[in-house]
């Protein structure tokens, strides 16, 4: 897992399957619940506003190239203070990762296997995982840009065959109710799409061929994803009204329910396809940059023996942690937003700042010290 490296158009792929990830399926309800008929402002704003953070995720790996997040955490912080920071960073990952579980496993137990156990659910997504994460990083990525190609069709396919059920006036009055709902909006959408891809730290600049041109592919990869989010925002409110969108869960699933060809009919499997399959690449990089974290703190040799006990403590609390889908959205709602916050821009930003400072008194130091030997 250590000596594994991707290209530059992997890392593009696997940056706009994690841009979308759970955002697919679940967050345009949210936001147009805060921003009303405006949500799909709120999507751009916070595309435009999520570039700040790629910036800030490729400078980190530029000013420590050949470490991950971890080591960065223990060179700037120290051993004492940069563990405790590190063990958040783990709990982060591994939290979040459950939380994908919870919302794959309620998902399908709502809507499909009605009398099911969610566990059965969540052991079958686990294994997957669990495989993906025995392959490696270098295997499961690539299969991320044959993966990304059928989500870019199907969601194609979902916009195109909605065009006739278009209401122009549901997106009327713009600005109804000004920028302050907007920026709650795009605070939302931000906590979903852009903070969470701090964990890209745990794969670049390190496992990377071209760390230089990095920066690109990352940023294709946004776009893309950001793209995809926005007309799925778009296609919501245009389509099912701000009143549907907000009320149902899970209102992409609905919209896909509106598509009908008198031959075509009950094609929202396929939205659900390409949930599951960004979720999927999302959920692989919380848990591959968890146990890619503790093989670091704990100075592992090979990370894979971890990897079935740690999924298997994940099995065990994915209905502990979030136990129904009303505490999964009260979680959502009033509690993410500040934890994926504090690791997604107060934690790098506080690196770069106290690098920068740790640098500055460096500079200052020396020419004292060579004062004194003079």
């Amino acid at each position: 897992m250590n000596k594994e490296k991707i290209s530059n158009h992997q890392l593009y792929s696997l940056t706009a399957c994690a841009t979308c990830g759970s955002s697919l399926l679940v967050v345009a309800s949210p936001v147009t619940e805060l921003c009303g008929r405006d949500g799909w402002i709120a999507s751009i704003v916070s595309s435009l506003f999520g570039v700040v953070f790629i910036l800030l995720y490729y400078a980190l790996g530029q000013l420590f190239p050949n470490k991950n997040l971890i080591q960065i955490i223990r060179t700037v912080f120290g051993k004492w203070l940069g563990g405790i920071i590190s063990i958040y960073f783990i709990i982060f990952c591994i939290h979040s990762g459950i939380q994908i579980t919870a919302y794959i496993g309620q998902f399908i137990t709502t809507e499909y296997l009605i009398t099911s156990p969610v566990y059965s659910i969540n052991l079958l997504i686990l294994i997957i995982m669990a495989g993906a994460l025995l392959y490696g990083l270098e295997t499961t990525v690539r299969s991320s840009e044959i993966l990304l190609k059928v989500v870019i069709f199907i969601m194609a396919f979902l916009f195109l065959a909605n065009i006739s059920n278009i209401k122009v006036h549901y997106i009327q009055p713009v600005l109804e109710n000004g920028f302050y709902p907007i920026f709650k909006g795009s605070l939302y959408i931000t906590s979903y799409r852009i903070w969470p891809l701090i964990f890209l730290n745990m794969i670049y600049p390190i496992h990377t061929d071209n760390s230089s041109s990095a920066l690109k592919a990352m940023l294709k990869g946004y776009f893309l994803g950001s793209l995809i989010m926005f007309l799925v925002m778009l296609m919501s409110i245009l389509v099912l009204g701000t009143h549907v969108t907000s009320v149902f869960v899970y209102p992409t699933y609905f919209l896909a329910k509106q598509i009908s060809f008198g031959f075509l009919s009950r094609v929202e499997g396929l939205i659900v396809g390409a949930w599951l399959i960004t979720l999927f690449f999302k959920g692989f990089c919380y848990f591959y940059a968890g146990i890619q974290s503790i093989s670091t703190f704990m100075r592992l040799k090979d990370c894979r023996k971890i990897v079935c006990p740690l999924l298997f403590v994940v099995l065990i609390y994915s209905n502990i942690v979030y136990p129904s889908s009303a505490y999964l959205a009260f979680w959502d709602k009033y509690v993410w937003i500040s934890y994926s916050f504090t690791a997604g821009f107060l934690l790098p930003a506080f690196i770069v700042i106290v690098y920068f400072i740790q640098k500055a008194l460096q500079k200052t130091s020396r020419p004292e010290l060579a004062q004194d030997s003079a």
